[in-house]
């Protein structure tokens, strides 16, 4: 398993720094595998994406979100209760997300720097019918 899962930029202009990715990440042997209007993503092949860019949501300023695979749910709900023991902000509570992958469990959490700190992990059918 591997900590890093992936990290999401926010930017501007969508489109041109698609285009400049599209060539940058070639250089590596990758390319684009998601494409929405507000949201973009690149992969190796065979790989699930792990690098994306949406379209900025706080003008202001710039909220990364950074996202770790960890191994499971139980260990998604520690995440959680941690956080909220050191008075930290939830931004989405531990749930299934059927929205990117049928299997998909998260916690959403602002870390003291301000960005979107994801803890994540994919179940397994038999848990998803527990953990809902």
């Amino acid at each position: 398993m591997t900590l890093l899962d992936h990290v999401v930029l926010q930017v501007d202009d969508l489109n041109a720094i698609g285009n400049w990715y599209d060539q940058v990440v070639s250089l590596a042997g990758g390319a684009r595998t998601f494409d929405t209007p507000t949201l973009i993503g690149y992969a190796l092949p065979g790989q699930p994406a792990q690098l994306f860019f949406s379209r900025a949501t706080d003008p202001g300023g710039r909220q990364t979100h950074l996202a770790l695979r960890v191994e499971d749910e139980a260990t998604v709900r520690r995440g959680y209760e941690f956080a909220t023991a050191v008075g930290s902000e939830i931004l989405h509570e531990p749930r299934l997300w059927p929205e990117y992958a049928p299997d998909y469990y998260a916690v959403f959490i602002r870390d003291p720097a301000g960005n979107n700190l994801e803890l994540k992990c994919q179940t397994s059918t038999t848990q998803q019918s527990l953990s809902t």
